[in-house]
């Protein structure tokens, strides 16, 4: 079983242009030999329709080609929604020409590595040069972009680490965006949340309230329209697959209980804190922690914590980006236990170390994950089937929300 990340690739304005598909195990291999072009296109646009993005919503796919048999696949269909980038030792190859005459036949397009090997042989054709900044010092990005001065097409930057680098590459004219600087708050000295987000901020504070009563609860809920109406849409969702319609908050409470509902109204008021294309990937990748950390609760014989605890520890691991805020200020008023808090600002303590190895699935970084994961006794392969899962349920959960 495979673990995959969908990671998203930004245009200027900040919405997303594209994915690329990261796993933990090479797509160049089928367990038995080398994988067809066919099977590597199909599979992976499988993949991220699963993981919630099909070919009707205008996103690319960005796929590595690194093997010179994959550009003599004769296989033939619409490429419009994929971006080849063209590496390793497939550059060198005298098909690659052909290769990038034939995706642009079929609507795709072609990527080069700025630091890959020579590929003047299909420069030409290329409409999308990536640089990845690791490594790189500023001089160094910009020895880049006056290389790459007289280049037609347009300039992809990966391993953005933070918001600053992301203005500076974008101030530089790069087109494209990609690495975990969108994870990270924007936190601007002496800005202050917007009243929409205090009145979020507040719900939550009182959802999370250990005594709240059924009045009090759709008293709450009713104080915010948007929030009752979405609820609503939500229950009535497929993805609760009740019989009759909930035409009322107290009708939702009756039938699925005060808990049910508070923990429900909370997911729903999260994924609501910031309706930008950026505040929808970071919904995702909330209700994608949280299911993950909740499964893999409900697995680890020795996890100390409730799958319900960890659930919301991932669901609030987004909310200083989603605010734009200090995690520490995200939280005050909010009731969560002590170290559940602590482990959301960092602290070297069990709940600490479950987001520091989602951070390194993320960022593809799988010794680092492995290691914790054992050291917390997680069977790997069972962690991996935990992850895909939740990402596909996020996937489906998330445009019921909105």
């Amino acid at each position: 079983m495979r673990m995959i990340v969908r990671r998203p690739i930004f245009k200027r304005d900040r919405s997303v242009w594209g994915y690329e598909l990261v796993s933990d195990k090479p797509w160049s291999s089928d367990g038995v030999g080398t994988v067809s072009l066919k099977r590597l296109v199909s599979g992976q646009l499988e993949k991220l329709a699963a993981l919630g993005v099909g070919p009707g919503d205008g996103k690319k796919l960005f796929l590595n080609i690194d093997s010179e048999d994959l550009l003599h696949d004769a296989w033939s269909r619409k490429w419009d929604q994929c971006v080849f980038g063209i590496c390793g030792g497939a550059v060198c190859s005298q098909a690659c020409s052909g290769f990038a005459d034939r995706a642009h036949e079929l609507g795709g397009s072609v990527a080069l590595e700025a630091d890959g090997p020579s590929g003047a042989a299909v420069m030409d054709k290329c409409d999308i040069i990536k640089v990845s900044l690791a490594g790189k010092t500023p001089a160094d990005i910009v020895g880049i972009r006056k290389r790459y001065k007289e280049f037609s097409g347009k300039l992809l930057a990966t391993d953005i680490p933070d918001w600053e680098t992301f203005e500076g590459t974008k101030a530089l004219g790069f087109h494209y965006f990609q690495g975990p600087f969108f994870v990270e708050p924007r936190i601007e000295k002496g800005a202050k949340l917007q009243p929409s987000m205090v009145s979020k901020l507040q719900l939550l504070r009182e959802l999370g309230a250990p005594v709240c009563e059924m009045q009090e609860l759709a008293r709450i809920i009713a104080s915010d329209v948007s929030l009752s109406y979405r609820i609503l849409q939500y229950i009535n969702s497929a993805s609760f697959g009740l019989k009759n319609k909930i035409k009322s908050i107290q009708q939702a409470i009756s039938l699925l209980g005060l808990d049910e509902l508070k923990h429900w109204a909370t997911v729903v008021t999260m994924t609501d804190l910031d309706s930008t294309p950026n505040g929808e990937e970071l919904a995702y990748m909330a209700l994608q922690r949280a299911r993950f950390l909740s499964g893999l609760a409900s697995t680890i014989k020795a996890c100390r914590h409730t799958p319900e605890t960890m659930f919301l520890l991932g669901l609030f691991s987004m909310l200083d980006a989603l605010l734009d805020h200090p995690m520490e200020k995200a939280l005050e008023g909010i009731p969560l236990a002590i170290d559940l808090k602590e482990g959301l600002c960092g602290a070297d303590n069990e709940y600490g170390d479950c987001l520091r190895m989602l951070a390194a699935v993320e960022r593809g970084d799988w010794e680092m994950a492995n290691g914790l994961l054992s050291r917390y006794g997680a069977c790997v392969t069972k962690a991996a089937t935990e992850y895909l899962k939740a990402s596909r349920w996020a996937a489906r959960q998330l445009p019921n929300m909105k």
